[in-house]
């Protein structure tokens, strides 16, 4: 096999050792035009040998000169999978890991502040540069510096110095000293010739070894050899060229070529290998060291390098994606062999079967492994392949073309293609998969959310980074046809639109983590946003639209929030009905000053948050200004835009409705920045924040070369015709919608606030006539501006207005919210902080909300702050307490308001307003001076009175508390304790750092001793026989699923959330890894078990059981998703203090094992870990490993997990072995001794009385008890029941029901179906249905008619007992104040 050859692009091996010399400054430049442009040469390559890796010689860079303009035709993305990763990839992958990255280890340990102690000056660099000089000059270069720098001495000591000086300078000059200098250097060429000699003896005796000669004759050989081959082929070399058999092919060709190439370096290698080293061989053929054998050289080995690169990765996407076309959507590609042939359904594909019909992108999206894997291969090693053959074929275009070696244009096509292919269809499948839902749940919300932006971020990243590959090359050396798709960004703009939607069912999902962060779930997707806008033509246009018209959503559902809330505590309402009044209770004073406390700070914090945002949108997607040119000469307007040197933009299309582009000179020659800023809703440069990997906009002044220019667009819409007479610059544009009005200029900046305030600055300044004398004539152009700041483009700036609107509406809603509350207030006690508060929120926010305002909704709003005021007032007076000290601050505050609010609008109040508003201040006046302290002696006194008391009460605190700690410890001298300040916080970190320690170390033993490809199942094997049992197992099922967010981890494997994409519910997917669990025999068993147990069990208290899908690896099992966590989790917070709901539980668990038991089924390991709840609060048995199967007639049918010979009951206590299964404390007696007696099922009725009884207390079974042996001794040897709850915890009806569960002898313990008429059980479904009753008078029959809670009587009325629950806790039939 040939070996790979080193491609040139990089330096080679030899260059960083002893040859080092021989190389230019040039050689150096040549290295680096491929590591400038792309960091790290392909993985896929292999150094080789050194007889192959020094093929540049001293001469070769004069005759190779890279283009060097090559590398800055495009952006450079170096770093774009780090700021992927960060941007998206936020779930500590390894790329963030400070370990596997040295520049980031280094400065995160605050190494990199030694990098200025390091910098020389421009002194020091010049000064080391004149030392490092050829020996033979070093001499001569020490005299001359001697002789240019005389120095004067001043004393006797420095003449003495410098005379000493110049006798060294004469000594080492001197003849003498150079003679031998030249005798020491023969003499060591000669030791260098007897080394060589001595190697040159060695390589002859192993040669004349492996060819069974003498040395001799090997050596007559190998003079021979070279005589024959050696010049023939440095001919061969230095005149190759390709055969053209068949010029139009291309494949035929570089198939030719390929065999040609690899022929020639096999026979140039053959003549390296008759010489010991390339040295030898150079000074035996001086053909073979000149530049053009070298150049030669080189560019075969990188054609050559190049070319079988490319079949490697093409062989490698073959295999993955098992399409010959690499078409990733092709079905039945899988590569993976059915594990039995009786597996129910069959796939072939060409007469051999496959595992499923799914397509590639299906697998790829299925687990994030996969994309994880693709991501990195794509945008680090195949584009660093990709630059580097494309710096290839750009450098070394000349030689190419002399030897007729095919380009790679041809054949990188389809490497090109196939990412942004590969990202398209992933998003194109997510999107189908988003379009399918129909009201999803909050999780699936979430979920989709994610995998979107995903796909988003990936698609956009894929795009800039590739189209920069794709960028032609100015001296015509690389020039690709369009590899990206035609509706590429058609796609990313489609799924742009569905994740708004996405995002704002996330938003209207009321969920309490959405509640006051909407904005917070926005500015996190800014890094989408902006990744959109830069890619993808038209993106910032759909995302400001978007955007705006969200955030206006946002602000219309907090008014309409607002507005009913405030307005339920008052049942004069006109807007609510007598029936649903009649339906509520009346609400007491503290619920109603509740209430009102709540959805004051509610509407305080989620306003605050929203106008902040809705203003940030605002000035960022600013960036215009509209003038009017009524009653101005256009000809004199066009005249002085011709002085001040503007240019004319010819569109081809604007024109012919009338409008006219104008750009400012700084955009001269600057087409695509005219472009962006005419087309795009707002400019985004490519800056990376590195601490949290978000995007950062900022202003294209750095796209100006002097910021102070200001590049500005004016769209001008003329009544008349008009004659332009300056610049002109011709720009094909499509039509953009800009929907300008006769006789308007439109000023469009290139960016918002200060890049606007700018532009306008300079513009009004250019119409400033000048005369001769450089003075302003009189009487200057005075355009009259209509619009201060707007959006350019038309749709964006009718969200911005839709969002003042709602803002405005949301603030008048506040401000006039006070009236209602006060009435609901005025019959109220203590309500009056309450109400002060509120007036007090109303004019701040009155007062800020009138300086963002426009001018048509100022006289609507000062109206209503001055009704405000008068209200203020009249509260102060009428509903007040004139003794109360609070009194004065509130009266101080409505003055204040009131006389700031009439300043300007005192002359425009009604008579009969102004009236009541003197009357008012009157009576605040005398409240006022009611409270007046003449000299503030009162308040003084009792102000010191008042500080000693509190003094003297905190003396006492602080002399009877006991100080566990010194407050001042002593440290020790040593550097590493400084930083902790606390001498308990250096022993936990010691104790943490040693965990993680011990944690990684083994990890990574794990890894090593587990670090397996595959496996082939072996029938022989009792585990293969029954991994090839459990794929052809009816349960075994093929569907499309997305794996989700970790959940938990258990014994046999990880727990996740998982979404099925053919139906778009949620399930819990349980993962086992089978390399990870070698060393358990019985897990096949174990899993086969519980799979054969779990088939039969379809039940509402029962964990339903949906299929397992098997792989050679691992298996995955689908099971039910149960959101509200397990009885155990519940009880980790304290006891169940309510009877009731402690009943709704224990009727469910008794259901659930009535059933088990009907279908012969004993669970064996009851408790609160393996119960769990759905979001309904509905029980549901989970984990049914222990389970067993019994017939009719008692008999097991599945072998026990006891091994055959295991010893029995030793004192009647059962051994503790594989036999004995479930939680010891749990454990009924006849467990725990091996008893067979009992009626069916009845261990797990003992267990249920435990989980009842540890709901009751709060505390688990034999708690007072210190490990399990003594749990045991007490039930199996004592015969004895865990202790009985409190009479306080529980009632006797439930204290008797647990006596009645933990009977000892399991005969007389009575089954499920008898306890469900326990009295305690009884009592219990008669109040049910009495409150059943009571909520369908109520309510008219809300309750869900799903026949699953018919057929469950515990259940369906679940939901009846949550709801009357809460009702006693609070107040009936009010709703919570929440959006």
């Amino acid at each position: 096999m040939l070996r790979r050859h080193t491609q040139t692009l990089y330096p080679h091996p030899e260059q960083h050792h002893g040859e080092q010399d021989d190389y230019d400054d040039d050689d150096v430049n040549w290295a680096a035009v491929g590591a400038r442009a792309y960091a790290s040469p392909p993985q896929v390559s292999t150094p080789i040998s050194s007889t192959r890796t020094s093929r540049s010689s001293k001469s070769r860079s004069s005759t190779l000169q890279p283009p060097h303009s090559t590398s800055s035709t495009a952006p450079q993305y170096s770093k774009l999978y780090s700021q992927f990763v960060r941007r998206y990839r936020s779930t500590g992958l390894e790329s963030d890991d400070p370990r596997n990255d040295p520049d980031s280890h280094y400065f995160q340990r605050g190494l990199g502040q030694l990098n200025d102690a390091g910098d020389n000056s421009d002194d020091e660099e010049t000064a080391r540069a004149s030392f490092v000089v050829a020996p033979e000059q070093g001499i001569d270069r020490v005299s001359a510096l001697l002789e240019q720098e005389p120095i004067q001495p001043a004393s006797q000591q420095e003449k003495e110095r410098l005379e000493w000086q110049a006798l060294l300078a004469s000594v080492l000059s001197g003849d003498v000293l150079k003679s031998e200098k030249t005798r020491i250097a023969v003499a060591l060429n000669s030791l260098g010739d007897e080394q060589t000699n001595t190697h040159l003896n060695f390589w002859l005796g192993i040669r004349a070894k492996f060819h069974g000669r003498s040395v001799e004759e090997e050596k007559r050989k190998l003079e021979e050899r070279r005589l024959r081959t050696v010049d023939n082929v440095i001919t061969e070399v230095l005149n190759f060229r390709v055969t053209d058999s068949n010029p139009e092919g291309t494949q035929d060709r570089t198939a030719t070529a390929l065999a040609e190439v690899s022929t020639v370096l096999r026979r140039l290698d053959i003549v390296q290998s008759l010489y010991p080293t390339l040295k030898a061989f150079y000074l035996d053929k001086p053909a073979a060291s000149s530049s053009t054998f070298q150049a030669r050289c080189d560019t075969l080995n990188t054609w050559y390098t190049v070319v079988t690169t490319l079949k490697h990765h093409f062989a490698l996407l073959r295999r993955w994606t098992g399409s010959d076309t690499l078409d990733v959507n092709q079905p039945f590609t899988s590569n993976e062999v059915p594990i039995t042939m009786n597996s129910g359904v069959h796939h072939t594909l060409n007469g051999h079967e496959i595992a499923d019909g799914t397509s590639f992108v299906e697998r790829l999206l299925k687990e994030e492994s996969m994309q994880l894997t693709f991501e990195k291969g794509f945008l680090v090693t195949v584009h660093a392949f990709l630059g580097a053959a494309r710096d290839a074929q750009v450098n070394l275009a000349s030689l190419f073309r002399d030897m007729h070696l095919p380009t790679f244009e041809t054949e990188l096509v389809p490497l090109i293609s196939f990412p942004t292919k590969l990202a398209q269809a992933g998003l194109r499948l997510r999107l189908d998969y988003v379009q399918k839902l129909k009201d999803p749940d909050v999780l699936i919300i979430d979920q989709m959310t994610e995998d979107l932006k995903l796909s988003i971020g990936l698609a956009c990243t894929l795009k800039r980074q590739y189209e920069a590959i794709l960028a032609p090359d100015p001296g015509g050396n690389w020039n690709l046809p369009q590899c990206i798709s035609e509706d590429y960004d058609s796609t990313i703009l489609e799924a742009l639109i569905h994740f708004f939607k996405l995002l704002h069912w996330q938003l209207k999902s009321g969920a309490k983590g959405i509640l006051f962060k909407e904005t917070d779930v926005l500015e996190a997707q800014w890094a989408t946003f902006n990744d959109v806008s830069m890619t993808t033509p038209g993106g910032s246009c759909l995302v400001a639209e978007q955007l705006c018209s969200l955030t206006n959503k946002l602000m219309v559902r907090v008014t309409n929030y607002f507005d009913t809330q405030v307005r339920v505590p008052s049942t004069t309402d006109k807007s609510i009905s007598q029936s649903q009044i009649s339906s509520q209770r009346k609400m007491t004073d503290q619920q109603i000053i509740s209430w009102y406390s709540k959805i004051l700070e509610s509407v305080r914090l989620r306003y605050r948050k929203l106008q902040r945002f809705a203003r940030v949108l605002t000035q960022r997607f600013s960036n215009s200004a509209e003038y009017s040119l009524d009653d101005v000469p256009l000809d004199e307007f066009i005249s002085l835009l011709v002085t001040s040197d503007h240019f004319l933009v010819y569109t081809h299309s604007l024109e012919e409705d009338g409008i006219y582009i104008i750009a400012s000179q700084s955009l001269f020659d600057r087409p695509e920045l005219i472009r962006k800023i005419l087309e795009e809703a707002f400019q985004v440069d490519d800056v990376i924040n590195e601490e949290d990997g978000h995007h950062d906009a900022i202003h294209p002044e750095s796209r100006i070369q002097n910021p102070e220019d200001a590049g500005y667009l004016l769209v001008l819409s003329p009544q008349t015709h008009f004659l332009w007479n300056g610049r002109v610059m011709v720009l094909s544009l499509p039509k953009v919608p800009l929907e300008t009005k006769d006789n308007r200029v439109r000023l469009i900046a290139d960016g918002p606030q200060k890049r606007l305030t700018l532009a306008k600055q300079v513009f009004l300044e250019s119409l400033e006539a000048m005369d001769d004398d450089g003075e302003l004539t009189p009487g200057p152009l005075n355009l009259s501006c209509l619009f201060e700041t707007q959006a350019h483009l038309p749709n964006v700036n009718r969200e911005l207005r839709k969002i003042a609107r709602a803002t405005n509406r949301l603030a008048e809603s506040i401000v006039d919210s006070v009236h209602q509350v006060r009435s609901s207030l005025r019959v109220t006690s203590g309500g009056q902080e309450l109400l002060a508060n509120w007036y007090l929120y109303a004019s701040e926010h009155g007062q800020h909300a009138l300086r963002h305002m426009d001018r048509a909704s100022l006289l609507k709003f000062n109206r209503l702050l001055i009704k405000l005021a008068i209200s203020w007032v009249s509260f102060i007076c009428d509903d007040c307490d004139p003794t109360d000290r609070r009194t004065f601050k509130w009266a101080v505050n409505a003055l204040e308001y009131t006389l700031q609010r009439t300043k300007r609008n005192i002359l425009h109040l009604p008579d009969e307003e102004f009236e009541m508003l003197r009357q008012k201040v009157a009576s605040c006046m005398t409240l006022l001076i009611s409270h007046f302290d003449i000299l503030g002696a009162r308040s003084i006194s009792e102000a010191r009175k008042e500080k000693e008391k509190q003094e003297e009460l905190l003396k006492m605190q602080i002399a009877d508390a006991q100080v566990a700690e010194d407050d001042f410890p002593v440290f020790t001298s040593s550097g590493e304790d400084i930083s902790f300040l606390d001498a308990k916080a250096r022993v936990f970190w010691d104790r943490v750092s040693k965990a993680i320690k011990e944690i990684e170390d083994a990890r990574a033993m794990t890894g090593l001793k587990h670090r397996t490809l595959g496996k082939v199942l072996n029938d022989e094997i009792p585990e293969d026989r029954s991994l090839t049992f459990l794929a052809s197992s009816s349960s075994n099922i093929s569907i499309r699923w997305q794996q989700g967010k970790f959940i938990g981890a258990g014994a046999f494997g990880s727990v996740y959330l998982a979404l099925n994409l053919d139906s778009g519910s949620l399930m819990a997917v349980k993962e086992i890894k089978f390399q990870e669990l070698s060393g358990l025999p019985n897990l096949f068993s174990q899993i086969k078990e519980e799979l054969s147990v779990m088939e039969m069990l379809h039940h509402e208290n029962v964990v339903e059981y949906y299929g397992i899908e098997v792989h050679r690896d691992k298996v995955y099992i689908f099971e039910e998703y149960c959101q509200g966590g397990s009885l155990a989790a519940l009880l980790e917070h304290g006891r169940i203090e309510d009877e009731g709901i402690m009943q709704v539980y224990t009727m469910q668990m008794l259901e659930g094992l009535a059933y088990l038991h009907s279908r012969g089924i004993v669970h064996r390991d009851v408790k609160p870990d393996n119960i769990l709840l759905d979001h309904m609060g509905v029980i549901k048995f989970v984990d049914f490993g222990a389970a067993k199967f019994f017939a009719k007639n008692q008999r097991t049918l599945q072998r026990t997990r006891r091994p055959d010979g295991a010893p029995g009951a030793m004192n009647g206590l059962g051994a503790m072995s594989n036999g004995l299964t479930g939680t010891p404390m749990y454990m009924s007696p006849e467990v725990i001794k091996n008893d067979k007696r009992g009626r069916h099922g009845a261990m797990d009725i003992w267990s249920l009385g435990c989980v009842v009884l540890e709901c009751a207390t709060g505390r688990k079974p034999w708690s007072n008890l210190d490990n399990e042996w003594a749990i045991m001794f007490h039930i199996g040897v004592a015969t004895q029941h865990p202790p009985l709850p409190e009479p306080g915890q529980l009632s006797d009806l439930g204290i008797n029901f647990i006596k009645q569960c933990l009977t000892i002898d399991p005969v007389k313990r009575p089954t499920a179906k008898e306890l469900m008429n326990h009295p305690w059980m009884l009592d219990f479904r008669n109040t049910l249905l009495q409150y059943e009753a009571a909520e369908r008078e109520t309510s008219n029959g809300t309750l869900p008619a799903d026949h699953n809670y018919e057929s469950t009587r515990a259940a369906r009325q679940t939901a009846i007992a949550e709801s009357h629950a809460l009702e006693a806790f609070d107040s009936p039939s009010l709703p919570t104040p929440s959006a």
